[in-house]
């Protein structure tokens, strides 16, 4: 069995959302690297941080193929809202899956801005090609895009700068930590920042 813990916009339990998670006979964790200090796994529980997808992957099914007991994967907001639910569901089945959301950054970035987010239109630039998400913001005026390294408000905010539109990017960064910020810019004060 697969746990997939929704954790850091805040809405859970503490800073993360594992809520009444038990870790007995837990071996595995994995997560981005914020999400496993966070979330504290005990001692002999072996810690596989996020980086490229492909071998937190190869981990998991080397634990499970190897009868090493239940795996937790840790994950921002709701992991089935452009999440790893997917890559997981695709290499083990949904049925090896239980998924425990919290809100999506996605609900909280709007809800700390103050914003209904009913009518906006929702892309991920995260470890994607941001093209299509600027496409998406240049045809929405209203859009929520979660961003990653290389596509982020400045990349963002350059390539709207440059096509000319009025927006008023909100940007909501580190949902749910001490260092949480929500923060409105001009396309231009964006792309001058890192």
């Amino acid at each position: 069995m697969i746990t997939v813990v929704g954790t850091g916009t805040g809405t859970g339990t503490g800073a993360c959302g594992l809520g009444a998670l038990s870790w007995r006979g837990v071996r595995l964790a994995v997560g981005a690297r914020r999400h496993l200090d966070a979330a504290a796994p005990p001692p002999g529980v072996r810690r596989v941080a996020l980086g490229p997808l492909a071998p937190a992957l190869d981990a998991v099914e080397r634990q499970l193929s190897e009868g090493g007991g239940p795996v937790v994967v840790l994950a921002s907001g709701d992991p089935g809202f452009f999440g790893i639910v997917r890559s997981l569901a695709e290499r083990f089945g949904p049925e090896a899956l239980d998924v425990r959301p919290t809100a999506p950054s996605v609900a909280v970035a709007f809800a700390r801005a103050g914003l209904p987010w009913d009518d906006a239109a929702v892309v991920s630039a995260h470890g994607r090609d941001p093209r299509t998400a600027v496409n998406v913001c240049r045809a929405h005026p209203k859009t929520a895009v979660l961003t990653g390294p290389g596509a982020g408000p400045a990349e963002l905010g350059a390539a709207l700068a440059a096509a000319g539109l009025p927006r008023t990017l909100v940007v909501a960064s580190a949902l749910g930590t001490a260092d949480e910020r929500v923060e409105r810019l001009s396309p231009a004060e964006a792309a001058a920042r890192t």
